[in-house]
């Protein structure tokens, strides 16, 4: 499935790019973004500044909405679908199977929404490029919100 985005309004200071013309960075309010062209969803351009636990990750995108992140409230984790559109056939420069537009100071491992049963979710690899079901209590994976652009 392909999310189309029939908005070309722009908002926020451009910033420059790095990496592919798919993407954009951008800031809003202070905090960095990223936008995909194709499917017109928007990312956090920096993960959580640590791995943790998937009940922690619901946290911290509660949190982000809390504090209204980039001017909005309805970032969420992203489904396996959404992740793995970010996946990449070849690791770029830095060696990851991710653009180099987001930022990878840590090595990527990053949480979904898709739960595989009441134990596991599926993450995404970004150090070798593949996904894959998770415990969910013991596994500590990054977390890049997501949202869909209206």
């Amino acid at each position: 499935m392909r999310v189309e985005n029939s908005s070309t309004k722009t908002q926020g200071k451009i910033k420059k790019i790095r990496g592919t013309n798919r993407f954009v960075a951008r800031i809003l309010r202070r905090d960095e973004v990223v936008i995909d062209r194709r499917t017109g969803l928007m990312w956090q351009q920096s993960s959580s500044t640590q791995a943790m636990a998937y009940p922690m990750a619901m946290t911290w995108v509660h949190y982000l909405n809390k504090c209204g992140f980039a001017g909005f409230t309805d970032w969420r984790l992203p489904t396996l679908e959404e992740a793995l559109t970010l996946l990449q056939d070849s690791p770029s420069s830095a060696g990851l199977y991710i653009d180099p537009i987001f930022n990878a100071k840590q090595r990527l491992w990053m949480w979904t929404s898709e739960r595989g049963n009441a134990d596991l979710a599926w993450y995404v690899n970004f150090n070798y490029g593949y996904s894959q079901l998770n415990c969910i209590k013991s596994s500590h994976n990054y977390v890049f919100a997501v949202r869909s652009r209206a």
